[in-house]
């Protein structure tokens, strides 16, 4: 009984604690997030949003906002209910104690316990915004060493950084808007018999739909880059979860398609946004090669992205994104250079 006493008093002086200024996971005004900015020019994005100074995307006009009103409280707590279902876990209570858990016999039971510890430990989690990017030192294998780190780091969390094959490629695009070149990179899968997994947005969805159901019925894998494309550590609990479902659920209506792998916008993440995603039934694709693809205005020769692509060869994901018209001419070449140096190339992480 003791025991039991100290273990729910240990939750209750968490959530005391998450209530007085965690649980929000907003920045209060006055205080300040730590941002880890990237450390190359190796950094990714979709093209231009039009964005608050949250970094906020707000250019759908019939965003469904009702979808935020029923996303679980930021109890911290994993829910044992349906992955993307919209109700708080049945047994924790608005102030994060488990309910109706206690027998008459005043011992301890599995749920109250392993509430008490998995609360504490979700409150260890970190907000502060991390940038992801790459350095340039590599180890034997051509890997980024960052990425060998972060892999190891927070795997826990769902997040993946490398392929778990040696040679092993798995290819992916993100997807923020439809350039004209789409259709002309699935040509050239199909034809060199490449599976690649495509990130789409919800504008990429609405303004594109044939291409998204392209991509599905030639058996690539389409993943989830959320709604609006947020800054997704500067958001709510609330609105982390609504903008992923919101996709997660057009997906699943308009295609009959369900996603599981999700590609955080712009890069930028945090442990408890890791959770979050985590928590949805997703795994967290991140990326241990991208170059500066994703501005139309700034194509590189193709020769010299080929070079560039060719040189960082290595077991790992590779980010190319499908707007750049120079991406879409040196695909094949790539494939090709890729398959006679001995490597698998798909959708696998």
């Amino acid at each position: 009984m003791k025991l039991k006493i100290l273990i729910l008093c240990c939750a209750l002086l968490a959530a005391m604690f998450a209530l007085a200024g965690c649980a929000d996971r907003k920045n209060e005004p006055g205080t300040s997030t730590t941002t880890t900015t990237m450390r190359s020019d190796d950094m990714a994005g979709n093209g231009t949003y039009d964005a608050d100074e949250r970094g906020i995307v707000d250019d759908d006009k019939d965003r469904d906002n009702g979808i935020i009103e029923n996303m679980p409280e930021s109890t911290g707590a994993r829910s044992t209910t349906d992955a993307f279902g919209t109700e708080a876990p049945k047994d924790v209570t608005d102030s994060g104690m488990v309910t109706g858990t206690s027998d008459t016999t005043g011992a301890i039971t599995s749920d109250e316990a392993a509430f008490a510890s998995s609360y504490i430990n979700t409150l260890s989690l970190s907000e502060n915004s991390i940038g992801w990017g790459l350095g340039k030192e590599r180890d034997s294998g051509n890997r980024p060493l960052d990425a060998v780190n972060a892999e190891k780091k927070y795997s826990d969390l769902g997040a993946r950084f490398l392929t778990s094959g040696e040679k092993r490629i798995c290819l992916t695009f993100d997807e923020g808007y439809e350039n004209g070149y789409t259709a002309s990179i699935l040509d050239t899968l199909k034809e060199k018999n490449v599976k690649a997994v495509f990130f789409v947005t919800g504008d990429y969805c609405k303004s594109a739909p044939e291409l998204v159901q392209r991509m599905i019925d030639e058996g690539h894998t389409v993943g989830n880059h959320t709604w609006s494309h947020p800054s997704l550590p500067h958001c709510t609990q609330k609105e982390v979860w609504a903008d992923i479902t919101k996709l997660h659920d057009y997906v699943k209506s308009e295609f009959g398609y369900e996603m599981t792998l999700f590609r955080f916008p712009m890069g930028e993440f945090s442990e408890r946004t890791l959770d979050d995603v985590h928590q949805l039934g997703y795994t967290s694709l991140f990326w241990s090669f991208a170059y500066k693809d994703w501005d139309p205005d700034s194509d590189t020769d193709p020769a010299e992205a080929l070079a560039k692509i060719e040189d960082s060869t290595h077991s790992g994901i590779y980010l190319l994104h499908a707007v750049s018209k120079t991406n879409a001419a040196l695909l094949g070449s790539l494939l090709d250079y890729w398959s006679e140096n001995g490597y698998t190339v798909g959708a696998e992480p």
